[in-house]
């Protein structure tokens, strides 16, 4: 495991739209393949979603001090947020590492909306913990019973079937989301 492989990983986390939950899978498989000490991979991966969602929360904090983002805080959805956030504290930053789509947003409003600092931290230690805990339990376990190489050797021979049948996923999701605008 290369320090540059962990700064990838957070980089890839910080800037890119690719799920969090594919980058982990794609990693951690990675480091599984290379038979790399398990128990090393999860501290190493936690350290990084640590790091990353604490960038998330970091950010939130400075565009709260920016005018526009003052302005725009006082939308209702904000309001909600807020009330989430103090209804169920530091459970809510937990249970969002566990929900797509709400995982990086919940961090940023949790910044912005200045959510105790050692409570956030408390918060995202746990949760980045457990959410490292299960994809590094799930790959290696995966890799015990099945292989990883034995799954990457079989799409590379394969893959011709497989880019097919991803197209057709396309195609199909495309064609359902376009039906459902004409609906509208």
């Amino acid at each position: 495991m290369k320090i540059y492989e962990l700064i990838r990983l957070a980089v890839e986390i910080m800037f890119t739209p690719i799920s969090d939950d594919v980058l982990m899978l794609t990693q951690v498989s990675i480091w599984a393949s290379k038979d790399i000490n398990p128990y090393m991979v999860w501290l190493s991966s936690w350290i990084t979603l640590f790091i990353a969602f604490l960038w998330f929360f970091l950010v939130g904090r400075f565009f709260r001090q920016v005018p526009f983002i003052e302005k725009w805080m006082a939308k209702k959805w904000l309001r909600k947020a807020e009330k989430l956030l103090n209804g169920f504290g530091g459970w809510a930053v937990i249970l969002a590492f566990f929900v797509p789509g709400v995982r990086h947003p919940i961090h940023y409003i949790a910044g912005i909306l200045k959510f105790p600092v050692k409570k956030y931290l408390l918060a995202n230690f746990l949760a980045s913990s457990l959410y490292s805990g299960a994809w590094t339990f799930t790959i290696y376990k995966f890799n015990q019973k099945i292989g990883i190489n034995l799954v990457l050797l079989w799409l590379r021979q394969h893959l011709s079937i497989v880019l097919l049948l991803v197209a057709i996923l396309l195609c199909f999701v495309f064609y359902k989301v376009k039906s459902n605008k004409n609906k509208l």
